[in-house]
Formats: C-alpha cells, structure tokens, sequence
C-alpha cells in the first residue's frame, strides 16, 4: 500500500511540474504583457532619462546592455538603436515569447546574444566592469538574495554605468493593501512584497534616483507601487 501512495505521489509532482511547465510561462506572459503595458510611458521617460546618464566611453549607438530576468523580453523597444544587448534568465521556460519579442524589434537594429541561464545572484559569464547599463523589471521580488543581486550587478557596470529598475513593492503607505499583500504573498510563488525603496538603496551606487508610480486600474492595485529609477556607478574608480 505504502508503494502505491509513493507511486501516486511521485506522479503527481510530475503531473505538476509539467503543467508548471506548459501553462506557467503562458500565464507570466499574459500577466507580464498587461503589467508593462500600464507603465510605458513612465517606462518611456525613465529609459531615456537612466540612459542620458551614462558617462562610460562607450558610444551611445553602441552601449552593452545586460538584461537581467528578461522574462518574455517587454523592454526592447526602449534600448537605443545598435545596442549589444545581454540577456540573462535562470530559466529558459519563457524562450518561445522572447524569441517573438526579439522577431519584432528587428527595427531597433539590436544585437541580440543568446540567452544565458544563470541566476542573478552569480554572473559567473559576465565580466568584471563590463557594462555600460544592466536592466532588470520586476526581478528583486523572487531571487534568493537581493543583497548578492545588487552587489553583482553593480560588479559588471563599467564605472560610469547604469543600472535600470522596475519593481513593484510593498506598500507602506496604504495599510489596507499592505495587509492584503502580505496575506496573498505565501500564494504567489516565489515572488515577495518587499519594501523595494529600502531593498535599492542596500546597494553601492554613488547616485540612486528612486521614483514611485501608482497604476490607477483595480485590478492592477495589489502590485502598487510600483518603484522604478536608475543608479550610477562611480566614474572614479
């Protein structure tokens, strides 16, 4: 009988992982898609603005851009024309939505490197001040330890660099949705409500410009705020 159960139970996790597998990927791209498309004007202005600071030698048409969780690839549209861009995930599951993400910013004249599946906390494949900017979106909230992050990403920016956030967090202000957030926290995965403004500033930058949007939709509510801006790496190093 014990056999049995053991056989059930083992089918089971494997029934699981292959849904996870199959329909995970799907639903992150329909909830990734809808996220992104509430900010992209905010998003817009901030690409822009993060990019103007960066004061490597790199020529702007050429910046070497590191893409952190890159997901199903919704930032493309916002690197400069000609830009050599990274891309890293610690998973491949969401490759059929980035290969389609990349298909249709051809116009932006990237290139494009194959994906790296490594996790954030040890970018073992990417050299020491290597970087003109690295990117990441909604990110902090699920790696293992956002200390080891930040310290890594701040390691491959070039001096001069820029590190580009987006990241939603817990909300501190409105104590009724803060309540509720922690509450549907232990559903979500492995994505958690941090308190993100104090996350970002755990990090080295010499400048941090934190910002904070509130996406006004009902059903976007229990993400806000989103706290998004940019942070630059000492030139003098």
């Amino acid at each position: 009988m014990l056999k049995v159960i053991l056989i059930l139970v083992a089918l089971l996790i494997l029934a699981l992982k292959i849904i996870r597998r199959v329909f995970f990927p799907t639903e992150l791209n329909f909830v990734m898609k809808m996220l992104h498309s509430k900010i992209t004007e905010v998003k817009s202005k901030n690409f822009n603005e993060a990019f103007s600071k960066i004061a490597t030698d790199t020529h702007y048409s050429k910046l070497k851009i590191l893409e952190l969780g890159i997901g199903t690839g919704e930032n493309f549209k916002y690197f400069p024309k000609g830009s050599k861009i990274i891309i890293s995930d610690k998973t491949d599951e969401f490759l059929s939505y980035l290969n389609e993400s990349i298909k249709n910013n051809n116009c932006q004249n990237l290139d494009i490197s194959k994906l790296i599946v490594n996790k954030a906390e040890s970018m073992i494949d990417i050299q020491t001040n290597s970087m003109d900017a690295v990117v990441h979106t909604f990110l902090l909230c699920s790696v293992d330890d956002y200390t080891q992050v930040l310290s890594e990403i701040y390691r491959v920016l070039k001096p001069g660099g820029v590190a580009i956030f987006f990241e939603h967090s817990l909300d501190n202000i409105n104590l009724l949705r803060k309540i509720v957030q922690k509450i549907i926290e232990p559903l979500c995965g492995q994505c958690k409500f941090l308190n993100m403004k104090k996350v970002l500033k755990s990090g080295k930058f010499q400048e941090l410009v934190i910002k904070e949007h509130i996406m006004s939709k009902f059903y976007m509510t229990i993400v806000n705020p989103i706290v998004y801006g940019y942070g630059v790496k000492a030139c003098n190093l």
